[in-house]
């Protein structure tokens, strides 16, 4: 018996044991990883980078050690070579600090012999970038330092550490000396050279391999509000040109990837424009840019926000504050928020990959970030972080994790075009995180690339992704265009028959119905919605004194316009709709209703005082019929989203400003018809009624508010007596 529990008691064990021993890393991580929804949701996700140990200056022989004993002070830059070694500025020490692989020092640059024999020192370097022997078209491998406090750029060679070349402020106008100040320098794989200088507005700092001024690139957009645009209007050319400098934003760091495109950095972007773009995802007010040779903003946006940090921010304070950029493996890259401690990781097309990362002393969260870099060791991407720590700046080492791995292979293969491999890896990815959108959108890409569309659409769906969904969409009505096609034909043009046939019967009605005598039918009546279209002028005519129309034909037609925009809640098609949004008939009743409902009592209130000849009935049947071409378009505009794609789209939105145009040319003589005003003034009594229901709405929105204080306060005082009985 004993023996039996004992036996059971050791099954219980090894099944306790196989359980946790299968739970995510992330449960052990002191921080979370997660993506977000397209509703700006956070999702969590597995553990993409875990981490692997930390490092202090006397683990990292920097004090204690034959180099010294003084450790990391006021460091502001990490760098990390082709064979893994790491460089550290240390700005406070006026030195570059140099560790091998395994974070054991192995070298310092602090002072130099330039070609004069002059004995040079290195004052408060600021920024450091390693160039990779195996990416320059010459084969070099150099060390480029911002000498920041001798306001120059220091070049030596990266195996010796041996002086090779001084880069001095070009000897020209077009910089000041205050402008040529180094803080982050990157060098492309043609060994041109870009420097950021924080006093240079004009953008980043271009120079040739020899130290020749080429130019500025990337210069971030200047704004003005009113004021300062029509001040600037009775400025000098002097002035003008200081008030670009005050107001224009400088970028913080900089960084090249192997294709020599530069991604840049700016902790100084307008706030509230900066949260403005996380939804717009426009370019200009983004906290990171990734340009080209000219200076042309070319990254691309298409995750569901701008990838520019933290999306969960309601306010302009808490937008994320952007240090640094690294490019890591399959041309993705990451940007630190030093207000959270946190890293973004995208793919080259801006999706976000993971976000992870906290603030605390745990080892793995950060206290205060200054820079980041990718040390590949083996094709190995381990995430290096340097922080300054209460007890002293240390390096933390992350080590990517099976399900970051697996990423990569799938964007390994995508971008060598091998779709059907990269399969597998979406789908490994999926069975460990259902809610990364990427995994959907490159499992529907590599269908589609396999001829399978409709598999393809039902992938891409998914992940509200529209572009591709929109291709493979055009390939499936490609097919059933030829598969049906003299099918289609036959019932457009029977279709066209029909409505010709109908409208031709409107118009020989509306004709007979123009000699009748007595009252009109509620028939006679709707048609002549159909003649009043095409023919305003004796159309409202008619309506009015010949009794044409009536307030329950208008009536009518209000409720049909009511019902097709609700059919275009409801109709519209995924690629015009992907997150399936939609308003229910009572909001659609409200949407009408209520503009219609304003102007009238508007125009109404205002042709009394101004010598209008139409009642208010007159105005509402009016306003009614002119709405009679809007129903049609918006129908058609939304089957046509069925039928239509993205790149097709503006001919959706061109039907419906077309509905809202005849509507307002309609409402418009309508209105000077029924009050028998000149054209001159009816334009006059246009423009004011609009401003009267802008009026109304105001005092209405006054009123809510000041009834719902009047209830919220008879509450309280209830509340309160109640809690003193």
């Amino acid at each position: 018996m004993k023996k039996n529990i004992l036996i059971k008691a050791l099954l219980l064990a090894l099944v306790l044991l196989t359980v946790l021993g299968a739970v995510s890393v992330a449960a052990f991580e002191p921080y979370d990883t997660y993506t977000y929804s397209i509703d700006g949701e956070a999702l969590k996700s597995p553990t993409a980078y875990s981490v692997y140990n930390s490092y202090v200056s006397a683990d990292m022989g920097i004090t204690g050690g034959e180099f010294g004993d003084t450790p990391l002070a006021a460091s502001s830059d990490l760098f990390t070579d082709e064979d893994g070694n790491v460089y550290i500025a240390d700005t406070g020490n006026d030195r570059i600090v140099v560790l091998d692989k395994y974070f054991r020092m192995s070298g310092v640059i602090q002072s130099y012999t330039d070609e004069n024999g002059k004995v040079q020192k290195l004052s408060k370097p600021e920024g450091l970038y390693v160039t990779d022997s195996r990416v320059m078209v010459d084969g070099s491998s150099r060390i480029y330092v911002c000498d920041t406090g001798n306001k120059r750029i220091v070049i030596f060679n990266r195996q010796t550490l041996a002086y090779e070349k001084t880069i001095e402020k070009p000897s020209d106008n077009v910089l000041a000396s205050s402008a040529f100040v180094p803080t982050a320098i990157a060098v492309d794989l043609y060994g041109r050279i870009f420097i950021v200088s924080t006093q240079c507005y004009e953008g980043v700092i271009v120079m040739s391999e020899n130290g020749g001024f080429t130019g500025f690139i990337g210069a971030q957009k200047v704004t003005y509000n009113l004021i300062e645009m029509i001040w600037r209007k009775f400025q000098s050319k002097e002035q003008q040109q200081a008030s670009i400098r005050n107001i224009s934003v400088s970028y913080n760091n900089i960084t090249v990837d192997k294709d020599g495109f530069i991604y840049v950095t700016s902790d100084k972007v307008d706030k509230a424009q900066q949260l403005a773009a996380i939804k717009s995802k426009g370019a200009t007010y983004s906290p990171v840019k990734k340009l080209n040779s000219a200076g042309a903003q070319i990254m691309k946006r298409n995750g569901f926000f701008d990838p520019g940090g933290e999306v969960d921010v309601l306010e302009a304070s808490e937008v994320s504050t952007i240090i640094d950029i690294a490019i890591g493996a399959e041309y993705s890259w990451t940007i630190v928020d030093s207000k959270r401690s946190r890293f973004f990781t995208y793919d080259q097309n801006g999706n976000l990959l993971f976000a992870y990362g906290d603030t605390g002393d745990q080892l793995g969260n950060a206290e205060k970030l200054v820079s980041i870099s990718y040390q590949v060791i083996d094709g190995v991407y381990y995430f290096v972080t340097l922080d300054n720590a209460v007890t002293g700046y240390k390096i933390t080492v992350y080590t990517p994790t099976e399900y970051c791995n697996t990423i990569m292979s799938a964007l390994s293969n995508e971008n060598a075009h091998n779709y059907s491999e990269s399969i597998a890896y979406w789908q490994d990815v999926l069975t460990r995180n259902n809610n990364f959108d990427l995994a959907y959108i490159g499992i529907g890409k590599a269908l589609y690339s396999q001829g399978k569309y409709e598999e393809a659409m039902d992938m891409l769906s998914n992940a509200y992704e529209t572009k591709y969904y929109s291709d493979a969409f055009s390939q499936t009505r490609k097919d059933v265009l030829q598969k049906w096609l003299l099918l289609i034909l036959v019932g457009v043009i029977a279709l066209i028959v029909l409505i010709a046939k109908f409208l031709g019967y409107a118009k020989r009605k509306n004709k007979a119905t123009s000699l009748k005598v007595g009252k009109k039918t509620y028939w006679e009546e709707l048609l002549y919605g159909f003649h009043l279209m095409v023919h305003p002028f004796d159309g409202f005519w008619d309506l009015k004194h010949e009794k044409r129309g009536s307030v329950r034909a208008a009536t009518t037609i209000l409720v049909a316009t009511i019902l097709a925009f609700f059919y275009q809640s409801i109709g519209r098609g995924y690629v015009f709709n992907p997150k399936g949004e939609y308003s229910t008939i009572f909001v659609q009743i409200i949407a009408v209703t209520v503009p219609v409902l304003l102007w009238c009592v508007s125009n109404w209130c205002l042709t009394t005082l101004f010598d209008g000849e139409g009642s208010f009935r007159d105005i509402v049947i009016a306003t009614c019929y002119s709405l009679a071409p809007l129903p049609a378009f918006v129908i058609l505009s939304t089957i046509l989203t069925n039928i239509l794609t993205t790149s097709e789209g503006s001919i959706v939105n061109l039907l419906v400003v077309f509905g809202y145009i005849w509507v307002g040319y309609l409402l418009f003589f309508g209105m000077l018809v029924t009050h028998d005003y000149s054209l001159g003034k009816n334009f006059l009594i246009t423009i004011f009624t609009i401003v009267a229901m802008a009026v109304i709405m105001f005092v209405a929105m006054l009123f809510s508010n000041l009834v719902i204080q009047m209830v919220t306060f008879i509450a309280s005082i209830f509340t309160e007596i109640g809690n003193r009985i």
